[in-house]
């Protein structure tokens, strides 16, 4: 009987085995197979014949990823730029709204050009930064009758930042780009006035002796950064565009 009872056990394992085996092969199977359909349907997404819905799935990936890193990087900005002011009109007074650094890092409010400027140069004294961003331009663009107008506002600016805080370093900042149909709505905002007020940027940083950074390579093929009005940006904007500054400054301080 006993005999009998161990062959029994014996010829169950054997069954056994193989099913075991036949199981877990359907499995791997039933699980590849989602796999492959879920990469199928991304694969027929990127096949769609319109070329922009597949770039909008690449840029938000890619964003996505900077966000990342942007969320990681917001109390360190903070620290990094606590001994800087920026100044400049809405575009930086984001920079406030959104938390982005310290409240009394900012000096810039709505609708303000150079002209208008000159009266957050007295605050500065108070500060006493070690580091002084500017960034005006976009609303200087419609009340500049041209680029030498706006040369001209600019170095008195930059002459009475020098004198109430001389031992602070000035960076003067490009122009942001604007959306095609804020171009096409308004002459104001060409891309020919953008590169010459831009230009005339660089010729005041070089003839003042202070520092220019070019912030208009970071946005490139950033559209989805851009708010409603194709001027002004979303938050992410803000942390991407300081991640920037910060690469620039390193590589500036390595010359």
């Amino acid at each position: 009987m006993r005999k009998k009872k161990r062959l029994k056990i014996v010829i169950g394992i054997i069954i056994l085995i193989p099913c075991c085996f036949v199981i877990r092969s359907f499995l791997n199977y039933e699980r590849e197979k989602a796999i492959i359909k879920n990469n199928f349907i991304f694969l027929q997404k990127l096949e769609n014949p319109n070329v922009n819905t597949a770039k909008n799935i690449v840029e938000k990936h890619k964003l996505n990823d900077e966000k990342s890193n942007y969320n990681q990087n917001v109390t360190s900005n903070k620290m990094y730029f606590e001994e800087s002011v920026f100044m400049g009109d809405s575009i930086t007074e984001g920079l406030d709204f959104y938390d982005i650094v310290n409240k009394s890092s900012v000096l810039a409010k709505k609708g303000q050009g150079l002209v208008q400027a000159k009266k957050s140069v007295s605050i500065l004294s108070n500060i006493s930064p070690e580091r002084i961003f500017v960034l005006y331009g976009m609303n200087d663009l419609e009340s500049s009758k041209n680029s030498d107008d706006f040369k001209s506002n600019y170095i008195k600016l930059v002459k009475d930042i020098k004198q109430t805080v001389p031992n602070a370093e000035i960076y003067l900042q490009s122009l942001t780009p604007v959306q095609a149909k804020v171009q096409q709505k308004n002459n104001s905002f060409s891309q020919d006035r953008l590169d010459k007020f831009t230009q005339a940027i660089i010729e005041v940083a070089r003839e003042e002796h202070v520092h220019f950074i070019d912030i208009r390579p970071m946005l490139k093929g950033k559209e989805a950064l851009f708010e409603q009005d194709g001027i002004h940006f979303k938050a992410d904007f803000y942390g991407l565009w300081l991640n920037d500054l910060k690469r620039q400054l390193k590589s500036q301080s390595k010359t």
